[in-house]
Formats: structure tokens, C-alpha cells, sequence
């Protein structure tokens, strides 16, 4: 018979890329998601994949079911909550995927304001790493996304995006460099100078990827990192970084200095509402909290 772990492991495979991934995601043997998905298509009567040594692909059969899969587990996800909800004592909860750099913006304050005025109701904050949080909005096991708007892996329209503050990109340079005179960088000067960037991954990195192309600007980067590592190199003296000016304004080490970029790159911070999640009262509560934390 069908189970509930054989459709996540089906579902968890497409949006890691691997079986291992899916092991290391759920925490289990990867011989155990192999015997799974073998059950799996033997209740179904035919294969999902075609297997490969490193990575694997949906066959045209897999390709019609994943929908059908992914449907089906959020609603047994839906089911379970609503069973919980009928329990004494029962407690709401609100699932809030974050970035770490997220904790650099104070979003703890609303939050525990929240749970202060809402006795029955518990914030579960995850924090996860780009990649990770992304695969995680293709399910239905959060509520509420906070990220940076980013184009590769927000457009398919299925969770709204709601905009909670603006930023923007701009250069940081050691106060030694000659740049730090200026009081902004042109896309022209961007040509010649070592760059430091965050990781390929990240929604910060897509911008600045998508302005060179716009700009037909072939970027000098020197190396890529964590945004307090590229910070770091700056107060070195091994290169300028391009990061967004809020997050660096908290991460901000001496001796560095952030000049704007002309023309500007735009960066919106935000939430990604689970599409079953943003006619909950409580969740666009906690959202406008955000907001106006943001705002002051």
C-alpha cells in the first residue's frame, strides 16, 4: 500500500537532485529512500526515474505523478493540522523559514512580540541556507518565507511574495581606497575593480550576476564567501565587496566604507506567504509586524 514517507521521498528526490541529498535532507539511510521509491513504483506500476550514477531524472510517467504527489501530501499535511487543531491545549503554530543573515535585521522583536500578545499560538523559526530554504517553499511545511526577492527562484507564482523593506546593493571599500572619495560608483568603474561577492547561490549574488549582464559589465571576482568573510577582506585590503547596504550596515567592520551604485541595484526583502497559509488572520498579523518593524 501506498504510504505518505514513499510520496515524500518521491517529491524530496525531485527538489534535492539526489538520492543522497534525500537521505541527508530526512535524516535516513539511503538505502532506505531506494527501497521506498522501489515500492513505490511497484504500487503504481511504473518507474518514476531513470537513474543515473549522480544525479536522477523523472521519466514521463514521473513527470505526470509529481503534481498529483505533491497535491496529495499537502493534503495530508492539511488533515494532520486541522486533527492537532481539535486537541485540548493545543497550541497554533506559525512556521517562519529564515535566512541567517535574516537575524541581522532584528526580526526577533516582532516576532516575540507576537507570542507575547498571542498566548495560543507558537513561532517555529528555521533557519536555512539559500538552497535549502528554496526546496523547502516547493512543499507546504511552512507558513511564512523571509528572503530576498530573487527571480531565478520566485517566479513560478505559486506562494505570493509580500515586500517587508527595501534595500539596495552597494560597493564596500576599505577607507584607504581611493573610491572611498567618492559618493558613487558608476557601472563603468565596476569593470576594473576586484570584487568580492557573496556565495553563487544566493539571492544577492543573482543580482549583482543579473545587473553585469543588463550592463554587459565581465565582473573582475576575485572570491565569493559569507557576507561577514567578504567584509572581512575589505578591512584587509584585498578587494571591494558588493553586498546590500542594510546587511552591511550591521555587519559593518572599521575601516570600511559603502558608496552607492549608479545605476542602482535594487534589493526587496520580504516574505513568501504559503498560498494556504495567507488567509490565516495570524499570519498576515505577524507579516504586518514585520513590516512595520521595518518602517520605523
Amino acid at each position: 500500500m501506498m504510504t505518505e514517507e514513499q510520496l515524500k521521498y518521491f517529491v524530496t528526490i525531485i527538489d534535492t537532485g539526489s538520492y543522497m541529498e534525500t537521505a541527508l535532507e530526512l535524516n535516513i539511510a539511503q538505502s532506505s529512500v531506494s527501497k521506498q521509491i522501489q515500492a513505490l513504483e511497484r504500487e503504481l506500476g511504473v518507474q518514476l526515474f531513470n537513474r543515473r550514477r549522480r544525479h536522477v531524472k523523472l521519466t514521463e510517467e514521473g513527470k505526470q505523478l509529481l503534481p498529483q504527489a505533491r497535491h496529495i501530501l499537502g493534503e495530508i499535511y492539511h488533515l494532520k493540522y486541522m486533527a492537532k487543531k481539535l486537541q485540548p491545549g493545543y497550541k497554533y503554530r506559525i512556521t517562519v523559514l529564515t535566512l541567517p543573515i535574516m537575524s541581522c535585521f532584528g526580526f526577533h522583536i516582532p516576532v516575540s512580540r507576537f507570542e507575547l500578545e498571542n498566548p495560543s499560538f507558537i513561532i517555529n523559526l528555521k533557519e536555512l541556507e539559500e538552497p535549502q530554504l528554496f526546496r523547502k517553499l516547493l512543499g507546504n511545511n511552512f507558513d511564512i518565507a523571509l528572503t530576498y526577492w530573487d527571480e531565478q527562484n520566485l517566479t513560478n507564482g505559486k506562494n505570493p511574495f509580500v515586500p517587508v523593506s527595501t534595500d539596495k546593493i552597494v560597493l564596500a571599500v576599505h577607507k584607504d581606497n581611493p573610491l572611498a572619495k567618492l559618493d558613487h560608483i558608476t557601472q563603468e568603474q565596476l569593470k576594473n575593480i576586484p570584487l568580492m561577492l557573496m556565495e553563487t547561490y544566493t539571492c544577492i549574488s543573482h543580482l549583482c550576476m543579473a545587473f553585469f549582464e543588463e550592463h554587459h559589465i565581465v565582473p573582475n571576482i576575485i572570491f565569493r564567501g559569507r557576507p561577514e568573510t567578504i567584509l572581512g577582506g575589505v578591512e584587509a585590503k584585498l578587494g571591494s565587496a558588493l553586498i546590500a547596504c542594510k546587511l552591511a550596515s550591521q555587519l559593518l567592520a572599521n575601516n570600511v566604507v559603502l558608496i552607492p551604485i549608479s545605476p542602482s541595484i535594487p534589493a526587496t526583502l520580504g516574505a513568501v506567504i504559503n498560498k494556504h497559509s495567507q488567509k490565516n488572520p495570524k499570519v498576515r498579523e505577524l507579516i504586518k509586524m514585520l513590516i512595520d518593524r521595518n518602517n520605523e
